[in-house]
């Protein structure tokens, strides 16, 4: 697994770089983002991490 992360790593950034500009679309990667953090952050023990994904959340539901 740890072997397969930075190449798919590199797919991912390559993919994004080629995304045109579009709202819907940046909700869409925004969500994603979000539900990979909370993953993330669910396989640490660090109270940081809980933290910094809280203020995320914040920040995403006071945007509009």
């Amino acid at each position: 697994m740890s072997f397969l992360l930075p190449i798919a790593a590199k797919i991912i950034d390559s993919a994004l770089d080629k995304l045109p500009e579009d709202a819907e679309l940046g909700e869409l990667l925004v969500e994603t983002c979000l539900h990979i953090l909370k993953k993330a952050v669910a396989m640490t023990s660090t109270k940081v991490d809980d933290e910094l994904l809280a203020v995320v959340e914040k920040a995403l539901d006071n945007r509009d």
